[in-house]
C-alpha cells in the first residue's frame, strides 16, 4: 500500500508577520512547507531598506527554523532591477505614476515563485497577501476575491493573476483580520509577532522617491520645465517632471490663493499643468497590459465597479472596447485627476474581474 504524499507548498517568506503566519498555518493544516525568501534589492541598499533587507531575510530564516521547515534564499536582483526598479524610474520620467507593488506581483512574487515551485516539485505557492481564492464549478475557473479585512485587502494589487496561476496559489490570510493574524503569530510563538508592517516602497531607501530617482539621472536626463495653468500662463519652474504626479496638491513650489492640483504632465516639453481639480473631468480613458482573470469571460459593455487608486470608493465604469492587451474604459460620472501609470481594476461585488495600466492622459 503506497503512502500518499503530503501536498507540498512553497511559501514566499519576507520576514514579516503575515508570511510567517502563512507558513505556520499551512504546516498546521498538514502541508509540506518550504520557505523561500527572494533577494531583490541591490547589494548596496539592502542594509538600508525598511523591508526586504538583510534583517528581514534573517527573520525569515529564524521563523523557518522555529517551524522546522526548510528555507532557501534565491537571488533575483537582476529581474527585480529590470522589471520593478527601472520601470519605476522610467515611468516617472515619462510623466506617469508607477505602481511598483503591481509590477512586483506581476513579475516577481508569482512568476518567480511559480518557476521555483516547478523546480522543487511543489503543488502550490503561497504568500501572506490578504485576498481570497474561490472556484466556480459553473465556469470551471478560479476566482480572486476581496479579503475579509477591508482595511488590509490587497486584491487591487493582484488583478493581473490568471485563473491558472490562482489554481496553484494559496492565500490563507484572506479569511482573517489583521488582529487575528497578530494573535496567531503570538500563539505560534513567532519572533516577529509584533514586528511593524512596512509602509514604504521597499527599494526607496532615501526620504523621498524623487531623491531616489535623482540618483539614476544622468546630466542629459535632468530636464527642467515650466509650471503653467490651463491658459498657458507660467506660474513657476521645476527641475524635473519626476517630482510630480497627477492629482498632487502639495509641494508644487508655487503660491496661490486657492488649492492647485497637477492636472497634466507633458513629457515632451516638460510642462506641468496645474489648476482646480474639477478643471479636467474625465469620462473615457485607455488602459494597456489589460488582462482578465477568466480569459473567456465576456466583459464588453457590462457595468463594473472600478478602482483607479488602491484606497478609494469604487466608481461605475464600462469596458467599451478591447484590442489585444489594450482596452477603452467609459465612466458613468465625470471623474477628475486620473493618473496615467496607475492601475484600473474592475470588480463585480467582491470578485476581481481584471484590469490594466492607465496608459496615457485621458481621452
Amino acid at each position: 500500500m503506497s503512502i500518499k504524499r503530503k501536498k507540498r507548498v512553497l511559501v514566499g517568506m519576507s520576514g514579516g508577520v503575515d508570511s510567517s503566519v502563512t507558513a505556520a498555518l499551512l504546516k498546521k493544516r498538514g502541508y509540506e512547507v518550504i520557505g523561500i525568501t527572494m533577494q531583490m534589492l541591490p547589494k548596496e541598499t539592502e542594509h538600508q531598506s525598511a523591508c526586504c533587507n538583510i534583517g528581514s531575510i534573517n527573520d525569515a530564516k529564524r521563523v523557518a527554523s522555529k517551524l522546522n521547515i526548510p528555507h532557501y534564499t534565491i537571488n533575483i536582483r537582476d529581474t527585480f532591477q529590470k522589471n520593478v526598479i527601472s520601470n519605476f524610474v522610467n515611468t516617472y520620467l515619462s510623466g506617469s505614476t508607477p505602481n511598483p507593488c503591481v509590477e512586483c506581483n506581476r513579475h516577481i512574487k508569482f512568476d518567480e515563485l511559480l518557476k521555483k515551485a516547478e523546480e522543487l516539485d511543489a503543488d502550490y505557492i503561497a504568500t501572506g497577501h490578504y485576498s481570497k481564492i474561490t472556484y466556480s464549478p459553473k465556469t470551471k475557473q478560479y476566482r480572486l476575491c476581496k479579503a475579509k479585512d477591508d482595511h488590509k485587502d490587497q486584491s487591487y494589487f493582484l488583478y493581473m493573476m490568471s485563473s491558472n496561476q490562482l489554481s496553484k496559489t494559496l492565500f490563507p490570510l484572506g479569511k482573517y483580520h489583521k488582529s487575528e493574524v497578530r494573535k496567531m503569530a503570538e500563539q505560534f510563538n513567532l519572533l516577529n509577532a509584533n514586528k511593524p508592517d512596512s509602509q514604504e516602497i521597499c527599494f526607496v531607501t532615501s526620504k523621498s522617491y524623487t531623491t531616489f530617482i535623482d540618483k539614476y539621472l544622468s546630466p542629459s536626463n535632468r530636464k527642467p520645465g515650466l509650471i503653467k495653468n490651463l491658459n498657458g500662463q507660467v506660474l513657476g519652474k521645476h527641475t524635473g517632471i519626476h517630482q510630480f504626479t497627477v492629482g498632487q496638491r502639495k509641494g508644487l513650489g508655487i503660491d496661490s490663493n486657492f488649492p492647485l492640483y497637477v492636472l497634466k504632465i507633458n513629457a515632451q516639453n516638460h510642462d506641468v499643468v496645474v489648476g482646480d481639480k474639477e478643471d479636467l473631468p474625465v469620462l473615457k480613458f485607455s488602459i494597456s497590459k489589460f488582462s482578465l482573470i477568466d480569459q473567456n469571460e465576456d466583459v464588453l459593455h457590462k457595468s463594473f465597479d472600478l478602482k483607479i487608486r488602491y484606497q478609494m470608493t469604487p466608481i461605475k465604469a464600462t469596458i467599451t472596447a478591447i484590442c489585444s492587451d489594450k482596452a477603452t474604459v467609459s465612466l458613468v460620472d465625470k471623474t477628475p485627476l486620473i493618473a496615467p501609470g496607475q492601475s484600473a481594476v474592475f470588480y463585480e461585488k467582491d470578485r476581481i474581474i481584471g484590469g490594466g495600466i492607465i496608459e496615457k492622459p485621458p481621452l
